[in-house]
């Protein structure tokens, strides 16, 4: 199994035991932070995305792969930075005044990074005018 194998399904099962140290070893073997993403995170939580949709997965495992891809993005993100990956769009997200739980948008906020935009996250509880000045900045 490839590196990149095991780190999609590392995603798919929600390893957070294993996931930083096979995002490091395939870095350390010469493997470029882009190809780690979109060969090996994309792919697993894509395969967690068709498994959610088909009633396979649940929130809990969906959030705890979230979680693994997260913990591998925190390598990943400034050597993308770094390497001059241009970001695909930016994103404004939060949730709406009288919304108190947040664990839908953290999963969007996840897996639009993950996707290649930069992710405003201006919280929960927030007010129509705190979007529209999130937006305005």
């Amino acid at each position: 199994m490839s590196i990149l194998s095991e780190i999609s399904t590392c995603i798919i099962e929600g390893n957070l035991g294993d996931i930083t140290a096979l995002t490091q070893q395939a870095l350390d073997e010469g493997l470029e932070a882009k190809e780690i993403l979109d060969n090996g995170l994309m792919p697993g939580m894509d395969h967690v995305g068709v498994e959610f949709k088909a009633g396979n997965m649940f929130v809990p495992e969906v959030l705890r792969s979230a979680k693994a891809m997260s913990t591998s993005m925190e390598l990943l993100k400034p050597l993308l930075v770094e390497s001059g990956v241009e970001m695909v769009g930016k994103i404004v997200l939060g949730t709406v005044k009288g919304d108190l739980h947040d664990i839908g948008k953290n999963l969007v906020a996840m897996m639009c990074e993950g996707a290649g935009f930069e992710v405003y996250d201006i919280g929960k509880d927030v007010s129509p005018e705190g979007f529209v000045e999130a937006v305005k900045e």
